[in-house]
């Protein structure tokens, strides 16, 4: 079983809260003061439209788990250059209030709990496939540790995305990992909660 919740509307606002509780279309800025928070990548990363990435937003709930899979990622490739060889180094953005690409009800992303790698390369409904230099299944890995779940597996591929929810279209997930050592535990905790997104 998941520590995440089903992708559905319901179960992701008992687990993150209602982004939009007033339904208004747009996400609530007290949701977002208590819920969201801005988390420092361990490595260098770039927008993949332009620019540096100095943090990413993303739900409290999920924002450690995401912080050591892409510690993960950092230490397999184990150099910068390697990490931008593999494309990991370009987001395509985590939070973002909006409706699914072609659908009605809120995207993952709406609750904070998606992220977006190397688009370009991983577009979506794109098919998949890592000689294409698509994405590595080493990071699919590393993702399914911590019980991400990963877009590359659905009817309609979306290589780029990752999600802290269970959308029943892809196979059971790993448990995920633990930090072993108190101190990075809690050295995550502090990076994580000590830059709290703005209202």
């Amino acid at each position: 079983m998941s520590q995440w919740p089903a992708q559905s509307p319901a179960a992701m606002n008992d687990f993150y809260g209602n982004p939009d509780a007033n339904h208004d279309g747009r996400a609530d800025p007290a949701w977002m003061k208590a819920n969201l928070v801005r988390v420092k990548p361990p490595y260098r990363m770039k927008w993949s439209w332009a620019g540096d990435v100095t943090t990413i937003t993303v739900h409290r709930r999920c924002a450690e788990s995401l912080l050591r899979a892409l510690d993960a990622v950092a230490r397999h490739f184990g150099s910068q250059q390697a990490i931008e060889r593999a494309r990991m180094h370009l987001c395509g953005g985590a939070f973002n209030f909006r409706l699914m690409r072609g659908g009605s009800n809120l995207s993952v992303h709406s609750w904070g709990a998606a992220i977006d790698l190397d688009p370009e390369r991983n577009g979506l409904g794109r098919r998949y496939a890592e000689s294409l230099g698509m994405m590595p299944m080493a990071v699919v890995e590393i993702f399914a540790r911590e019980g991400w779940e990963w877009g590359g597996r659905w009817s309609r591929p979306d290589a780029m995305h990752f999600q802290a929810a269970a959308s029943g279209a892809a196979p059971p997930r790993r448990a995920p990992v633990r930090a072993s050592a108190k101190g990075a535990r809690e050295a995550l905790l502090d990076q994580v909660f000590s830059q709290r997104s703005p209202s």
